[in-house]
């Protein structure tokens, strides 16, 4: 199954406790829909108030179903930030079979928040990006990206494969694309902090050549409301 979302109202894609997420209102449609417990796996969860434009999801259940059927009556149960796109057989893993994730993050150049950019943050327009472009271009192939893990993480390997970033300047906005093997709990929110604060010559480009995989420290959290992740590859 594929959905699509706008995160700002919610807690994040996991189930939790007295909180409002992605996955309890798509199984609890679920479970209405084919009168059974119905538990999802996503590719990944995202966090609290982050969107995505293409979430890929699966499910296991007994009940056999037409899957543009299914699709329509999900849709028409779902609130208005969850819509269900596609829906078909598949022997896939949301999760462990995804091969590259690509998230983007949205940005304006501008004195003023403008009103009619909300997706976006609103970054400095003197902002350097030709060294932000050089920054992410650190980023690429397999490094220890223990200095952009969230603080209060646990995971096993801090090891990550980046295949490619990109910087472009589209109309009004600033697009920020990275695509990896897999992300680190805020890892992507780190790096577009850090590379703002490169672009506004507040860290040196220098520094981050020695130390980025080794002993720096990512002390700069983009704002989650303006992350999307955009597309996931399983082949």
């Amino acid at each position: 199954m594929i959905i699509t979302y706008n995160g700002r109202e919610f807690s994040g894609w996991q189930r939790q406790k007295n909180s409002n997420s992605i996955q309890e209102v798509l199984e609890d449609k679920l479970t209405f829909l084919l009168k059974e417990n119905i538990k999802c796996t996503a590719s990944g969860r995202t966090d609290a108030k982050v969107s995505a434009y293409f979430q890929p999801v699966h499910f296991e259940c007994e009940r056999d179903f037409n899957a543009e059927k299914m699709k329509n009556s999900l849709n028409a149960l779902l609130p208005n930030s969850i819509k269900v796109l596609s829906i078909e057989p598949s022997s896939l893993h949301a999760r462990f079979s995804a091969k590259k994730k690509t998230y983007l993050y949205k940005m304006y150049p501008s004195t003023i928040e403008l009103p009619l950019f909300s997706d976006a943050l609103r970054v400095d327009p003197n902002v350097d990006i030709n060294k932000m472009k050089k920054f992410i271009r650190l980023l690429r192939g397999t490094h220890d990206f223990l200095g952009f893990r969230a603080s209060n993480a646990q995971n096993e390997s801090t090891v990550r494969t980046i295949y490619d970033t990109k910087l472009k300047r589209i109309g009004p906005y600033l697009y920020f694309y990275i695509t990896g093997n897999g992300f680190l709990y805020k890892m992507v929110r780190n790096i577009v902090g850090t590379m703002l604060e490169v672009g506004a010559n507040r860290l040196a480009l220098s520094d981050l050549k020695k130390t980025i995989f080794k002993t720096f420290k990512s002390t700069h959290t983009a704002k989650p409301e303006y992350l999307y992740l955009l597309q996931v590859k399983y082949r």
